[in-house]
Protein backbone atom coordinates (compact mmCIF):
# COMPACT_ATOMS: atom_id res chain seq x y z
CA UNK A 1 0.00 0.00 0.00
CA UNK A 2 3.29 2.47 -0.12
CA UNK A 3 3.53 2.66 3.56
CA UNK A 4 6.93 1.88 3.39
CA UNK A 5 9.67 3.26 2.02
CA UNK A 6 11.97 1.56 -0.15
CA UNK A 7 15.87 0.94 0.42
CA UNK A 8 18.28 3.04 -1.75
CA UNK A 9 20.05 2.08 -4.78
CA UNK A 10 22.74 2.62 -6.53
CA UNK A 11 22.63 4.00 -10.27
CA UNK A 12 25.17 2.37 -12.95
CA UNK A 13 28.53 4.46 -13.86
CA UNK A 14 28.17 6.85 -15.76
CA UNK A 15 30.26 6.52 -19.29
CA UNK A 16 33.34 8.64 -20.32
CA UNK A 17 31.49 10.53 -23.30
CA UNK A 18 27.37 10.36 -24.29
CA UNK A 19 26.42 6.52 -25.35
CA UNK A 20 25.80 7.87 -28.55
CA UNK A 21 29.43 9.16 -29.41
CA UNK A 22 30.99 5.77 -28.41
CA UNK A 23 31.53 3.35 -30.65
CA UNK A 24 29.54 0.06 -29.62
CA UNK A 25 32.59 -2.23 -28.55
CA UNK A 26 33.31 0.79 -26.44
CA UNK A 27 30.20 0.42 -25.19
CA UNK A 28 29.73 -3.00 -24.52
CA UNK A 29 33.07 -2.91 -22.32
CA UNK A 30 31.79 -0.39 -20.20
CA UNK A 31 28.42 -2.00 -19.59
CA UNK A 32 30.24 -4.80 -19.29
CA UNK A 33 28.30 -7.02 -21.09
CA UNK A 34 28.46 -9.45 -24.69
CA UNK A 35 26.37 -8.47 -27.82
CA UNK A 36 26.08 -11.51 -28.97
CA UNK A 37 25.40 -13.98 -25.56
CA UNK A 38 24.44 -10.92 -23.35
CA UNK A 39 24.10 -11.08 -20.08
CA UNK A 40 24.24 -13.97 -17.78
CA UNK A 41 20.90 -14.63 -15.35
CA UNK A 42 23.16 -14.57 -12.41
CA UNK A 43 24.20 -11.14 -13.59
CA UNK A 44 21.34 -9.89 -14.43
CA UNK A 45 19.94 -10.94 -11.23
CA UNK A 46 22.64 -9.06 -9.13
CA UNK A 47 22.47 -5.80 -11.37
CA UNK A 48 18.62 -6.46 -10.68
CA UNK A 49 19.17 -6.01 -6.92
CA UNK A 50 22.12 -3.48 -7.30
CA UNK A 51 20.36 -0.91 -9.22
CA UNK A 52 16.53 -1.96 -8.99
CA UNK A 53 13.77 -1.99 -11.11
CA UNK A 54 13.10 -0.28 -14.37
CA UNK A 55 10.35 2.01 -14.03
CA UNK A 56 9.80 6.01 -12.85
CA UNK A 57 9.52 7.00 -9.25
CA UNK A 58 6.07 7.25 -8.27
CA UNK A 59 4.91 4.19 -9.95
CA UNK A 60 4.56 2.13 -6.73
CA UNK A 61 1.32 1.50 -5.22
CA UNK A 62 -1.22 3.91 -3.85
CA UNK A 63 -1.18 5.77 -0.84
CA UNK A 64 -3.81 5.61 1.42
CA UNK A 65 -2.89 7.71 3.96
CA UNK A 66 -2.00 10.46 1.52
CA UNK A 67 -5.36 9.70 -0.13
CA UNK A 68 -6.74 10.65 3.50
CA UNK A 69 -4.76 13.26 4.26
CA UNK A 70 -5.66 15.26 1.10
CA UNK A 71 -9.01 14.77 2.24
CA UNK A 72 -8.75 16.24 5.66
CA UNK A 73 -6.29 19.02 5.60
CA UNK A 74 -8.14 21.82 3.93
CA UNK A 75 -9.50 24.83 5.66
CA UNK A 76 -12.87 23.99 5.83
CA UNK A 77 -13.15 20.82 7.00
CA UNK A 78 -10.19 22.11 10.04
CA UNK A 79 -12.83 24.39 11.22
CA UNK A 80 -15.77 21.81 11.17
CA UNK A 81 -13.41 19.59 13.28
CA UNK A 82 -12.45 22.54 15.70
CA UNK A 83 -16.22 23.10 16.01
CA UNK A 84 -17.05 19.34 16.53
CA UNK A 85 -14.46 19.15 19.88
CA UNK A 86 -15.68 22.21 21.10
CA UNK A 87 -19.34 20.70 20.74
CA UNK A 88 -18.33 17.85 22.32
CA UNK A 89 -16.32 19.32 25.00
CA UNK A 90 -18.81 21.20 26.19
CA UNK A 91 -22.16 18.37 26.14
CA UNK A 92 -23.62 19.33 23.20
CA UNK A 93 -24.11 16.36 21.75
CA UNK A 94 -26.97 16.80 18.61
CA UNK A 95 -24.75 19.95 17.00
CA UNK A 96 -21.24 17.82 17.92
CA UNK A 97 -22.61 14.73 16.31
CA UNK A 98 -23.97 16.60 13.35
CA UNK A 99 -20.98 18.11 12.33
CA UNK A 100 -19.23 15.01 12.55
CA UNK A 101 -21.36 13.04 10.23
CA UNK A 102 -20.86 15.88 7.94
CA UNK A 103 -17.33 15.97 8.65
CA UNK A 104 -17.01 12.16 8.01
CA UNK A 105 -19.67 11.59 5.43
CA UNK A 106 -17.74 14.48 3.25
CA UNK A 107 -14.11 12.72 3.79
CA UNK A 108 -15.31 9.42 2.97
CA UNK A 109 -16.75 10.36 -0.67
CA UNK A 110 -13.74 12.56 -1.69
CA UNK A 111 -11.47 9.34 -0.36
CA UNK A 112 -13.78 6.97 -1.99
CA UNK A 113 -13.43 9.02 -5.31
CA UNK A 114 -9.77 9.82 -5.58
CA UNK A 115 -8.54 6.51 -4.23
CA UNK A 116 -10.52 4.45 -6.80
CA UNK A 117 -9.29 7.56 -9.41
CA UNK A 118 -5.41 6.24 -8.19
CA UNK A 119 -6.45 2.13 -8.18
CA UNK A 120 -7.66 2.87 -11.76
CA UNK A 121 -4.26 4.64 -12.76
CA UNK A 122 -2.38 1.96 -11.12
CA UNK A 123 -4.36 -1.03 -12.91
CA UNK A 124 -3.95 1.08 -16.15
CA UNK A 125 -0.34 1.14 -15.11
CA UNK A 126 0.19 -2.71 -14.48
CA UNK A 127 -1.90 -3.38 -18.06
CA UNK A 128 0.51 -1.22 -20.13
CA UNK A 129 3.76 -2.51 -18.62
CA UNK A 130 5.09 -4.81 -21.65
CA UNK A 131 7.51 -7.30 -21.89
CA UNK A 132 10.59 -7.04 -23.99
CA UNK A 133 12.76 -9.56 -25.59
CA UNK A 134 16.10 -9.79 -24.22
CA UNK A 135 19.05 -12.09 -25.45
CA UNK A 136 20.57 -13.37 -21.92
CA UNK A 137 22.86 -16.35 -21.40
CA UNK A 138 22.87 -16.75 -25.31
CA UNK A 139 19.26 -17.57 -24.98
CA UNK A 140 16.64 -14.96 -26.40
CA UNK A 141 14.22 -14.94 -23.72
CA UNK A 142 11.04 -12.24 -23.04
CA UNK A 143 11.14 -10.62 -19.60
CA UNK A 144 9.23 -7.81 -17.94
CA UNK A 145 10.36 -4.36 -18.80
CA UNK A 146 10.71 -3.49 -15.39
CA UNK A 147 13.32 -6.13 -15.22
CA UNK A 148 15.29 -4.53 -17.88
CA UNK A 149 18.85 -3.88 -16.65
CA UNK A 150 21.98 -2.17 -18.33
CA UNK A 151 24.06 -4.65 -20.29
CA UNK A 152 20.42 -6.14 -21.34
CA UNK A 153 20.73 -6.81 -25.18
CA UNK A 154 17.45 -6.09 -25.73
CA UNK A 155 15.82 -7.31 -29.66
CA UNK A 156 12.65 -5.34 -31.22
CA UNK A 157 10.78 -5.35 -34.10
CA UNK A 158 8.58 -3.15 -35.56
CA UNK A 159 5.19 -2.46 -33.47
CA UNK A 160 7.51 -3.11 -30.16
CA UNK A 161 7.58 -0.53 -27.77
CA UNK A 162 11.46 0.05 -26.05
CA UNK A 163 11.80 -0.86 -23.04
CA UNK A 164 14.96 1.12 -22.08
CA UNK A 165 17.37 3.48 -24.19
CA UNK A 166 19.55 1.51 -25.97
CA UNK A 167 22.52 2.04 -28.37
CA UNK A 168 22.17 0.40 -31.46
CA UNK A 169 24.72 -2.05 -32.60
CA UNK A 170 22.16 -4.21 -35.45
CA UNK A 171 19.27 -2.49 -37.49
CA UNK A 172 17.46 -3.45 -40.74
CA UNK A 173 15.39 -1.02 -41.85
CA UNK A 174 14.40 0.34 -38.99
CA UNK A 175 12.30 3.07 -37.89
CA UNK A 176 10.71 4.27 -34.32
CA UNK A 177 8.20 7.10 -33.50
CA UNK A 178 9.74 9.56 -31.22
CA UNK A 179 6.56 11.70 -31.11
CA UNK A 180 6.32 11.33 -27.35
CA UNK A 181 10.19 12.83 -26.77
CA UNK A 182 10.69 15.04 -29.81
CA UNK A 183 6.74 16.03 -31.03
CA UNK A 184 7.80 14.95 -34.44
CA UNK A 185 5.20 13.08 -35.99
CA UNK A 186 7.25 11.84 -38.66
CA UNK A 187 9.15 7.93 -37.50
CA UNK A 188 12.93 8.56 -37.59
CA UNK A 189 14.92 6.05 -39.47
CA UNK A 190 18.20 4.82 -37.21
CA UNK A 191 21.31 3.75 -37.51
CA UNK A 192 24.55 2.02 -36.07
CA UNK A 193 27.77 4.61 -36.68
CA UNK A 194 28.36 6.59 -33.88
CA UNK A 195 27.86 10.66 -33.77
CA UNK A 196 30.95 12.79 -33.06
CA UNK A 197 28.75 15.89 -31.67
CA UNK A 198 28.34 15.45 -27.69
CA UNK A 199 25.27 17.92 -27.81
CA UNK A 200 23.15 16.54 -30.57
CA UNK A 201 19.48 16.95 -30.03
CA UNK A 202 17.95 14.22 -28.45
CA UNK A 203 16.09 13.38 -32.15
CA UNK A 204 19.22 13.56 -34.31
CA UNK A 205 21.18 10.47 -32.12
CA UNK A 206 20.04 8.68 -34.44
CA UNK A 207 22.19 5.52 -32.83
CA UNK A 208 20.19 5.12 -30.10
CA UNK A 209 16.45 3.92 -29.48
CA UNK A 210 14.50 5.15 -26.16
CA UNK A 211 12.55 4.11 -23.32
CA UNK A 212 8.67 4.21 -24.44
CA UNK A 213 9.22 4.96 -28.16
CA UNK A 214 7.47 3.03 -30.73
CA UNK A 215 8.88 0.87 -33.68
CA UNK A 216 7.21 1.56 -36.79
CA UNK A 217 9.21 -0.66 -39.33
CA UNK A 218 11.71 -2.86 -39.23
CA UNK A 219 14.09 -4.47 -36.56
CA UNK A 220 17.22 -4.35 -34.61
CA UNK A 221 19.57 -4.71 -31.61
CA UNK A 222 20.56 -2.39 -29.16
CA UNK A 223 23.16 -2.37 -25.45
CA UNK A 224 20.59 -0.87 -23.05
CA UNK A 225 22.31 2.00 -21.14
CA UNK A 226 20.07 3.46 -19.49
CA UNK A 227 16.67 2.46 -17.21
CA UNK A 228 14.43 3.77 -15.13
CA UNK A 229 14.65 7.70 -14.58
CA UNK A 230 17.99 7.70 -15.86
CA UNK A 231 15.98 7.41 -19.79
CA UNK A 232 15.03 10.81 -21.34
CA UNK A 233 11.67 9.95 -20.44
CA UNK A 234 12.74 9.10 -16.78
CA UNK A 235 14.23 12.80 -16.90
CA UNK A 236 11.16 14.28 -18.20
CA UNK A 237 8.95 13.37 -15.53
CA UNK A 238 11.87 14.01 -12.94
CA UNK A 239 11.98 17.53 -14.40
CA UNK A 240 8.05 17.69 -14.14
CA UNK A 241 7.84 16.49 -10.69
CA UNK A 242 10.30 18.84 -9.11
CA UNK A 243 9.24 22.16 -11.05
CA UNK A 244 5.74 21.13 -9.97
CA UNK A 245 4.43 23.75 -7.50
CA UNK A 246 0.75 22.35 -5.51
CA UNK A 247 -1.16 25.55 -6.69
CA UNK A 248 -4.81 25.60 -4.72
CA UNK A 249 -7.71 26.03 -7.37
CA UNK A 250 -9.40 29.96 -7.67
CA UNK A 251 -12.43 27.91 -5.38
CA UNK A 252 -10.23 26.34 -3.05
CA UNK A 253 -8.81 29.58 -2.35
CA UNK A 254 -12.14 31.85 -1.85
CA UNK A 255 -13.55 28.74 0.48
CA UNK A 256 -10.23 28.92 2.79
CA UNK A 257 -10.54 32.70 3.06
CA UNK A 258 -14.54 32.09 3.96
CA UNK A 259 -13.67 29.29 6.06
CA UNK A 260 -11.15 31.42 8.45
CA UNK A 261 -13.67 34.64 8.07
CA UNK A 262 -16.63 32.84 9.72
CA UNK A 263 -14.34 30.94 12.28
CA UNK A 264 -13.28 34.52 13.23
CA UNK A 265 -16.84 35.70 13.15
CA UNK A 266 -18.14 32.44 15.55
CA UNK A 267 -15.57 33.95 18.11
CA UNK A 268 -16.30 37.32 17.31
CA UNK A 269 -20.38 36.52 18.57
CA UNK A 270 -19.25 33.88 21.32
CA UNK A 271 -17.43 37.15 22.96
CA UNK A 272 -20.22 38.58 22.39
CA UNK A 273 -22.24 36.85 24.00
CA UNK A 274 -19.99 36.99 27.14
CA UNK A 275 -20.03 40.51 27.25
CA UNK A 276 -23.91 40.83 26.82
CA UNK A 277 -23.92 38.41 30.34
CA UNK A 278 -21.52 40.98 31.64
CA UNK A 279 -18.74 38.09 31.53
CA UNK A 280 -20.86 35.69 34.09
CA UNK A 281 -19.74 32.59 32.58
CA UNK A 282 -21.88 29.30 33.62
CA UNK A 283 -22.59 26.21 31.76
CA UNK A 284 -26.06 27.84 29.82
CA UNK A 285 -24.14 31.00 28.67
CA UNK A 286 -21.33 28.91 27.29
CA UNK A 287 -23.54 26.39 25.04
CA UNK A 288 -25.36 29.59 24.06
CA UNK A 289 -22.13 31.01 22.80
CA UNK A 290 -21.23 28.24 21.13
CA UNK A 291 -24.64 27.50 19.30
CA UNK A 292 -24.48 30.58 18.04
CA UNK A 293 -21.13 30.82 17.14
CA UNK A 294 -21.34 27.36 15.23
CA UNK A 295 -24.35 28.46 13.56
CA UNK A 296 -22.54 30.91 11.66
CA UNK A 297 -20.02 28.29 9.59
CA UNK A 298 -22.23 25.98 6.89
CA UNK A 299 -21.95 22.29 7.88
CA UNK A 300 -23.44 21.50 4.52
CA UNK A 301 -21.55 23.58 2.78
CA UNK A 302 -18.49 21.00 2.13
CA UNK A 303 -20.48 18.54 1.63
CA UNK A 304 -22.56 19.81 -0.96
CA UNK A 305 -19.43 20.93 -3.11
CA UNK A 306 -17.44 17.66 -2.31
CA UNK A 307 -21.27 15.72 -3.80
CA UNK A 308 -21.15 18.08 -6.81
CA UNK A 309 -17.32 17.23 -8.42
CA UNK A 310 -18.09 13.43 -7.18
CA UNK A 311 -21.14 13.99 -9.38
CA UNK A 312 -18.18 15.68 -12.28
CA UNK A 313 -15.93 13.42 -11.99
CA UNK A 314 -18.82 10.43 -12.59
CA UNK A 315 -19.53 12.37 -15.58
CA UNK A 316 -16.35 12.76 -17.07
CA UNK A 317 -15.97 8.98 -16.27
CA UNK A 318 -18.94 7.88 -18.44
CA UNK A 319 -16.53 9.77 -21.53
CA UNK A 320 -13.93 8.32 -20.27
CA UNK A 321 -11.46 10.36 -18.42
CA UNK A 322 -9.86 9.50 -15.22
CA UNK A 323 -10.70 12.71 -12.53
CA UNK A 324 -7.53 11.95 -9.65
CA UNK A 325 -7.78 14.42 -7.60
CA UNK A 326 -11.83 16.32 -7.33
CA UNK A 327 -10.36 19.64 -6.90
CA UNK A 328 -8.86 19.48 -10.47
CA UNK A 329 -12.38 18.95 -11.86
CA UNK A 330 -13.11 22.82 -10.50
CA UNK A 331 -9.84 24.11 -12.31
CA UNK A 332 -10.84 22.68 -15.23
CA UNK A 333 -13.72 24.38 -15.69
CA UNK A 334 -11.79 27.62 -14.55
CA UNK A 335 -9.83 26.60 -18.03
CA UNK A 336 -10.16 29.69 -20.82
CA UNK A 337 -7.11 28.88 -22.97
CA UNK A 338 -5.09 25.45 -23.91
CA UNK A 339 -1.08 25.82 -25.30
CA UNK A 340 -0.23 22.17 -26.20
CA UNK A 341 2.00 20.53 -28.66
CA UNK A 342 -0.28 19.23 -31.28
CA UNK A 343 1.41 15.44 -31.72
CA UNK A 344 -0.79 12.79 -29.65
CA UNK A 345 -3.47 15.56 -28.96
CA UNK A 346 -4.63 17.40 -31.74
CA UNK A 347 -3.31 15.04 -34.24
CA UNK A 348 -2.75 11.07 -33.63
CA UNK A 349 0.16 10.51 -36.13
CA UNK A 350 -2.58 8.26 -38.40
CA UNK A 351 -3.18 8.87 -41.53
CA UNK A 352 -6.34 8.03 -43.70
CA UNK A 353 -5.95 7.63 -48.10
CA UNK A 354 -9.59 9.45 -49.09
CA UNK A 355 -8.79 9.65 -52.72
CA UNK A 356 -6.59 7.84 -55.71
CA UNK A 357 -6.88 8.69 -58.59
CA UNK A 358 -5.49 6.79 -61.81
CA UNK A 359 -4.51 8.01 -65.86
CA UNK A 360 -6.87 6.39 -68.18
CA UNK A 361 -9.35 5.85 -64.87
CA UNK A 362 -9.64 8.68 -63.44
CA UNK A 363 -10.56 9.31 -59.68
CA UNK A 364 -11.75 6.86 -56.94
CA UNK A 365 -13.28 8.10 -54.00
CA UNK A 366 -12.56 6.77 -50.51
CA UNK A 367 -15.10 6.50 -47.78
CA UNK A 368 -15.15 6.03 -44.21
CA UNK A 369 -12.82 7.81 -41.94
CA UNK A 370 -12.86 6.17 -38.58
CA UNK A 371 -9.28 5.62 -37.94
CA UNK A 372 -7.55 2.46 -39.09
CA UNK A 373 -11.08 1.01 -39.33
CA UNK A 374 -11.40 -0.97 -42.44
CA UNK A 375 -15.02 -0.33 -43.11
CA UNK A 376 -15.98 1.55 -46.03
CA UNK A 377 -16.27 1.17 -49.61
CA UNK A 378 -14.46 2.72 -52.85
CA UNK A 379 -16.61 4.84 -55.82
CA UNK A 380 -15.17 5.46 -59.23
CA UNK A 381 -16.08 8.90 -59.51
CA UNK A 382 -17.91 9.29 -62.61
CA UNK A 383 -18.77 13.16 -62.65
CA UNK A 384 -17.83 13.84 -66.50
CA UNK A 385 -18.20 10.94 -68.02
CA UNK A 386 -18.13 10.63 -71.84
CA UNK A 387 -20.97 9.24 -74.01
CA UNK A 388 -20.20 6.62 -76.44
CA UNK A 389 -22.24 7.50 -79.40
CA UNK A 390 -21.35 11.19 -79.43
CA UNK A 391 -18.20 13.25 -77.77
CA UNK A 392 -20.88 15.23 -75.65
CA UNK A 393 -20.01 14.86 -71.79
CA UNK A 394 -23.03 13.89 -69.59
CA UNK A 395 -23.07 13.76 -65.92
CA UNK A 396 -22.81 9.98 -64.85
CA UNK A 397 -23.53 8.79 -60.92
CA UNK A 398 -20.38 7.43 -58.76
CA UNK A 399 -20.30 4.20 -59.22
CA UNK A 400 -19.32 1.53 -56.58
CA UNK A 401 -16.16 -0.67 -56.81
CA UNK A 402 -16.38 -4.82 -56.16
CA UNK A 403 -14.73 -7.45 -57.15
CA UNK A 404 -16.96 -8.05 -60.42
CA UNK A 405 -16.13 -4.39 -61.84
CA UNK A 406 -12.75 -3.30 -60.43
CA UNK A 407 -10.53 -2.73 -63.44
CA UNK A 408 -7.67 -4.02 -63.83
CA UNK A 409 -5.33 -0.74 -63.36
CA UNK A 410 -6.98 -0.21 -59.69
CA UNK A 411 -6.73 -4.03 -58.98
CA UNK A 412 -3.23 -3.60 -59.71
CA UNK A 413 -2.68 -0.30 -57.95
CA UNK A 414 -4.75 -2.32 -54.72
CA UNK A 415 -2.19 -4.96 -54.84
CA UNK A 416 0.72 -3.16 -54.51
CA UNK A 417 -0.83 -0.65 -51.81
CA UNK A 418 -1.13 -4.17 -49.98
CA UNK A 419 2.12 -6.16 -50.87
CA UNK A 420 4.84 -3.28 -51.16
CA UNK A 421 3.71 -2.49 -47.32
CA UNK A 422 5.46 -4.13 -44.03
CA UNK A 423 2.30 -2.44 -41.80
CA UNK A 424 -0.21 -4.47 -40.34
CA UNK A 425 -3.72 -3.58 -39.30
CA UNK A 426 -5.79 -6.22 -37.05
CA UNK A 427 -8.51 -5.56 -34.04
CA UNK A 428 -7.12 -4.98 -30.78
CA UNK A 429 -7.51 -8.36 -27.84
CA UNK A 430 -10.41 -7.39 -25.44
CA UNK A 431 -12.26 -4.19 -27.58
CA UNK A 432 -13.41 -3.82 -31.02
CA UNK A 433 -10.88 -0.68 -31.93
CA UNK A 434 -8.63 -1.54 -34.82
CA UNK A 435 -4.77 -0.96 -34.36
CA UNK A 436 -1.93 -0.54 -36.91
CA UNK A 437 1.87 -1.28 -36.56
CA UNK A 438 4.18 0.40 -39.27
CA UNK A 439 4.82 3.05 -40.54
CA UNK A 440 1.58 5.87 -40.88
CA UNK A 441 1.45 6.38 -44.28
CA UNK A 442 1.99 1.73 -45.12
CA UNK A 443 -0.99 1.52 -42.48
CA UNK A 444 -3.27 3.97 -44.31
CA UNK A 445 -2.36 1.74 -47.65
CA UNK A 446 -3.26 -1.17 -45.71
CA UNK A 447 -6.23 0.03 -44.61
CA UNK A 448 -7.42 1.03 -48.38
CA UNK A 449 -6.55 -2.16 -49.41
CA UNK A 450 -8.99 -3.55 -47.51
CA UNK A 451 -11.42 -1.67 -48.16
CA UNK A 452 -11.11 -2.82 -51.44
CA UNK A 453 -11.36 -6.15 -50.48
CA UNK A 454 -7.37 -7.28 -51.42
CA UNK A 455 -5.85 -6.95 -48.11
CA UNK A 456 -2.28 -8.47 -47.55
CA UNK A 457 -4.19 -11.99 -45.84
CA UNK A 458 -5.97 -12.80 -49.09
CA UNK A 459 -3.39 -12.02 -51.74
CA UNK A 460 -1.05 -14.48 -50.26
CA UNK A 461 -4.03 -17.37 -49.92
CA UNK A 462 -5.39 -18.90 -52.46
CA UNK A 463 -5.85 -18.09 -55.42
CA UNK A 464 -3.54 -15.50 -55.60
CA UNK A 465 -0.93 -17.05 -53.43
CA UNK A 466 1.73 -14.16 -53.74
CA UNK A 467 4.70 -14.57 -51.84
CA UNK A 468 7.18 -12.21 -50.77
CA UNK A 469 11.08 -12.92 -52.50
CA UNK A 470 13.34 -10.04 -51.92
CA UNK A 471 12.34 -6.31 -50.08
CA UNK A 472 14.43 -3.28 -50.87
CA UNK A 473 14.40 -0.81 -47.84
CA UNK A 474 13.44 2.71 -48.58
CA UNK A 475 16.01 4.51 -50.30
CA UNK A 476 16.65 8.14 -49.10
CA UNK A 477 18.44 9.47 -52.92
CA UNK A 478 15.60 7.11 -54.64
CA UNK A 479 12.86 8.04 -52.83
CA UNK A 480 11.16 4.27 -52.77
CA UNK A 481 10.90 1.11 -51.65
CA UNK A 482 10.67 -1.38 -53.42
CA UNK A 483 9.53 -5.49 -53.05
CA UNK A 484 9.35 -8.41 -55.66
CA UNK A 485 6.94 -10.71 -55.28
CA UNK A 486 5.75 -14.32 -56.98
CA UNK A 487 1.97 -15.15 -57.75
CA UNK A 488 2.37 -18.63 -57.04
CA UNK A 489 -0.91 -19.36 -59.49
CA UNK A 490 0.71 -17.95 -62.63
CA UNK A 491 4.73 -18.19 -61.76
CA UNK A 492 5.13 -14.41 -62.49
CA UNK A 493 6.89 -11.91 -60.31
CA UNK A 494 5.99 -8.38 -60.18
CA UNK A 495 8.20 -5.14 -58.47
Amino acid sequence: MGFFKKKNLSSFPDPPAPYHTLPVNQVSIHTKTDIDDGLTPQEAAQRLELYGFNELSGQGNVSVFAVLYRQIVNALTLVLVIAMVISFVFKDYVEGAVIAFVAVTNTLIGFTQEYSAEKTMESLRRMASPTTRVIRGDSLISVSTRDIVVGDIIVFEEGDVIGADARLFEVFNLEVDEALLTGESIPVAKSVNEIEDHDKPLGDRIDMVFSSTTVTKGRGKGIAVNIGMKTEIGKIAKTLASTSVVTRTPLQKKLEILAYALFGLAIILAIIVFGVNKWVVNNEVVIYAISLGISVIPEGLVAVITLTMAFGVRQMAKNYAIVRKLNALEALGSVTNICSDKTGTLTQSKMIATDAWLPGDGLYRISGRNGFSPEGKIYRCGTNGTNETSEIEVEVEDEEVTSDNMRYAFTRLVQASALCNMAVIKKGKGDDEWHAIGDPTESALQVFAHKAGLPKPVLTAEPFKFELVQEYAFDTELKRMSVVCKEKSTDAYYV
